[in-house]
């Protein structure tokens, strides 16, 4: 398990609330967070690790600022 702190784009949120609103379940939200994490964080917005998946979201925390 591993803590990720990741400042993610709006782009993110308006995938989520688009989601949420086409009436997508918290599992289908998770993945939406999960790709976006795993696309920022691990892969730097695609300068490297690119056989890297996040598969599971535990818990997550948003703050807007």
């Amino acid at each position: 398990m591993r803590r990720i702190t990741q400042r993610l784009s709006g782009e993110v949120a308006r995938e989520l609330f688009a989601a949420r609103d086409a009436g997508a379940g918290e599992q289908q939200q998770l993945m939406v967070l999960a790709h976006a994490l795993g696309h920022t964080y691990f892969r730097a917005d695609g300068q490297r690790a690119h056989g890297v998946h996040i598969t599971d979201v535990e818990f997550a925390d948003f703050s807007i600022g």
